[in-house]
């Protein structure tokens, strides 16, 4: 078969590569059978060039780089190429294939450019348009956004199904019932629990004639242990107050109980948080919580690890034993104190708990103040589909948002009822839904104001343009560049900038893998959900510091604080952080941390439940903090072996230099490899150890040696020594990091025409040291951010 090709984007430094690097190589080793003559498989390569917009000449490339990456190409009675022959071609390849990705995420030729709105983005979006908090990740909420690359709002990937249109049809009626309060105002309802109700019913009269009924208290020991669920009926979908009245006694020199208040039937957590307060003085923790209207049990949990109390139960049900204090229990009741009375494990003791709601601000509410300003429902969908669509609406558009108002009216239903009709069609509309970029009537090369306004807000707030955007948008003054930068500051120092702070490093690290593999209880028994969390907080918590005092990117290679809390210091082994509450924390050289590549949460995230992982973690490096990802591995590549119960104990390093010893595997693990084993002194949940636990073998358990070298010819000696040699090249990492940003902020991959402006930022932040919060100023500020 005869390829006739015409190249788009394979010019300058790649045209360069493929006339000096790849056709010297295919006709050393490859044209002999897939020329002009003879045509092997159907595929000819000594004309073979670059066209990212052909996906069946993208596949005959994506096939080469397979066939030589794994051997199969040349055949083994031919010569064989140099591993690092093999390894730059393919790297070559690779480039061009992720190339042709990106432009087809890319709108360039599209007169009009549609993103769809991930479901975080859906439900902030609804959040400041309406004031309702609608769970997204419910069962009744909408489906989990996929991601490319560990992003999840890139718009070619984040299609429309079926079931979505199903699920923002039932969204947008529940939310606006609720926001809209279109039926009589709901009635407020407290609902209060006390111990004796929640345990006590059947000894009522008893405990009342020994005048405790009121003094009644509920322990709740470790390791999730409660011994029943509540139910609580939620008549009014809404907001609620969540109170409970609460002690947390805390063994000396041991962890504080964790209260989890779960509902089950739906998988919510509702307020999870330490306390630690003496069983005379409880305290009360309260959190706004979003109930829809139904039936849910509920359990009260103390999620702190502990030894399991189901040999020894309290026997609550069936026994007169009120629980009233600490000094109150039996012999053959669970002991909860030494008999000084001084705890002796984490327990919760709970007096009460309340619930508020639904709360209602204002009666008719705000949302339904500003919708209904006047008896023309022509109006009131002009006024409401402007704002949900972030843009000026068409008078053809609002004519077919009437027709179900019209159809309602003719039905019999009420003014408000109709015009509801109308705004559940705004907000199933392509317009609220999605970005849209471009115009239809004519070719667009730079977004317009009002695409800028919703672009900028969704980059830092995850969430629909304000008020100002929409104005300076109306003037046509957002895209001056002095404009675009005084709004940067001011949306970044808004509170809604925490969401950028949580989205962005979740995705570019790929935190969302936290947990994906559980760790073995057996090996890990000191792991917890608590733990989990902590660990993420870590990352998140640092990210934003940095943002938020506009630190350089060299804090994120290495740095001598991090944010912490206590069930995280207890981890690390670090010693007088208190609370659960992540804060900042000074660190020395003999807590082993600094920077992200030393945090759990990327620690963990490389492994697979069991060990770590060194190769994943090499592999994680190149993809999220050099940028230049290995090409995917041959077929079929076996596992490490498992040694002998007999032989000497080996530590992973030493299974994968072997391992690497195939002429197939050398050249991409020679990449791969150094930058994981650095780390190999943390194990797979991030702690701190010299020698590697192994339980297959004889003898000790071997230690280990972090040391390694780059491909250029740099060694290390651990991964203090790595850090410092990737500060050395802090360029590298600063076009990684805006390359990030940039792919997050437009919604897709980073294209060749798009190399020199990255350029250009990555060089103007660095006069100023790559500050994080400038270099985003740059990137909002380039032309880059202003073209579709």
């Amino acid at each position: 078969m005869t390829v006739l090709l015409t190249t788009h984007a394979a010019v300058g430094a790649e045209s360069r590569e493929l006339n000096g690097l790849v056709r010297p190589f295919f006709e050393q080793h490859c044209n002999r059978c897939h020329d002009a003559k003879k045509q092997k498989g159907d595929l000819r390569v000594d004309n073979l060039i670059v066209d990212l917009q052909s996906p069946k000449i993208m596949g005959h490339w994506e096939e080469i780089m397979s066939r030589i990456n794994s051997g199969d190409m040349p055949p083994e009675d031919e010569a064989r190429p140099k591993p690092e022959e093999i390894s730059k071609v393919a790297d070559w390849i690779l480039l061009q294939l992720r190339e042709a990705e990106t432009v087809r995420q890319s709108s360039a030729g599209e007169r009009v450019a549609f993103r769809k709105l991930t479901r975080d983005e859906y439900a902030n979006t609804i959040r400041d348009l309406l004031g309702v908090n609608f769970d997204v990740k419910a069962p009744s909420g909408l489906p989990e956004d996929p991601d490319w690359k560990g992003f999840e709002r890139i718009g070619s990937v984040l299609t429309l199904s079926p079931a979505h249109v199903e699920k923002y049809l039932s969204a947008a009626d529940a939310i606006l019932d609720e926001a809209l309060s279109i039926r009589p105002e709901p009635k407020r309802e407290v609902i209060r629990w006390e111990a004796f109700d929640m345990r006590w019913k059947g000894f009522k009269e008893e405990y009342e004639a020994r005048g405790i009924a009121d003094k009644v208290r509920i322990e709740i020991v470790p390791r999730n242990y409660t011994t029943d669920s509540w139910n609580i009926e939620i008549k009014n979908t809404g907001d609620y107050i969540l109170r409970l009245k609460l002690s947390g006694l805390r063994p000396e020199g041991g962890r504080a109980p964790r209260l989890k208040v779960y509902m089950s039937s739906i998988n919510t957590t509702l307020i999870e948080q330490d306390v630690d307060a003496p069983e005379d003085k409880p305290i009360t923790v309260e959190a706004r919580v979003h109930l829809v209207a139904g039936k849910y049990p509920v359990r009260i949990i103390n999620s702190v690890p502990g030894p399991n109390p189901e040999g020894r139960r309290s026997r609550h049900s069936g026994t007169p034993n009120a629980f009233t204090n600490t000094r109150s229990r039996v012999p053959w009741q669970l002991k909860l104190t030494d008999d000084d009375f001084k705890p002796i494990q984490p327990t919760l003791i709970i007096d009460t708990v309340e619930w508020d709601g639904p709360i209602v601000d204002s009666w008719p509410t705000q949302a339904h103040q500003k919708i209904f300003v006047s008896k023309d429902a022509r109006e009131i969908l002009t006024k409401f589909a402007t704002r949900a669509w972030r843009r000026p609406v068409q008078a053809k558009e609002i004519e077919r948002l009437m027709q179900p108002v019209q159809k309602s009216l003719e039905l019999g239903d009420s003014f408000e009822v109709a015009v509801k009709n109308g705004l559940i069609a705004v907000l199933c509309a392509k317009s609220f839904l999605y970005l849209e970029e471009g115009d239809a009537a004519k070719a667009a090369p730079k977004l317009s104001d009002y695409e800028l306004a919703s672009r900028l807000s969704y980059f830092l707030w995850s969430s629909m343009p304000d008020e100002r955007l929409l104005e300076l948008a109306k003037q046509g003054k957002l895209h001056e560049a002095k404009m675009l930068g005084a709004e940067v500051k001011r949306m970044l120092a808004d509170a809604k900038a925490r969401a950028f702070a949580e989205s962005f490093p979740r995705q570019w690290l790929q935190l969302r893998k936290v947990g994906m593999f559980p760790p073995d209880k057996e090996l890990y028994p000191d792991y917890d959900e608590n733990l989990e969390q902590s660990m993420v907080g870590e990352t998140l918590g640092f990210f934003d510091e940095v943002l938020k005092r506009n630190g350089s990117l060299r804090d994120f290679l290495d740095s001598d604080w991090t944010m912490m809390n206590e069930r995280l210091a207890m981890h690390y082994g670090i010693e007088g952080v208190r609370g659960d509450q992540m804060q900042r924390i000074a660190l020395k050289p003999e807590h082993h941390r600094g920077g992200l590549l030393t945090q759990a949460s990327v620690l963990s995230l490389t492994s697979d439940g069991t060990r770590h992982r060194p190769v994943h973690r090499g592999v994680w490096m190149l993809e999220s903090i050099i940028g230049r990802p290995p090409p995917p591995p041959p077929a079929n590549v076996p596992a490490l072996t498992t040694p002998d119960a007999k032989a000497k104990k080996t530590t992973v390093r030493e299974k994968l230099e072997l391992h690497r010893s195939d002429p197939n595997c050398t050249a991409c693990h020679n990449k791969i490899d150094p930058l994981g084993i650095a780390f190999d002194n943390y194990d797979a949940i991030g702690r701190w150890r010299t020698v590697e636990t192994i339980k297959d073998g004889v003898g000790d358990n071997p230690k280990l040696d972090p040391s390694g070298m780059l491909p250029d010819g740099r060694t290390f000696a651990d991964s203090v020594a790595l850090k410092h040699l990737l500060l050395d090249d802090l360029d590298k990492f600063a076009a990684a990091v805006t390359d990030k940003l940039a792919t997050y902020a437009l919604r897709r991959g980073m294209t060749f025409s798009d190399r020199d402006e990255l350029k250009r930022i990555v060089q103007e932040s660095k006069a100023g040291d790559y500050k994080l919060a400038s270099l985003i100023e740059s990137l909002v500020t380039s032309p880059l951010f202003l073209k579709r």
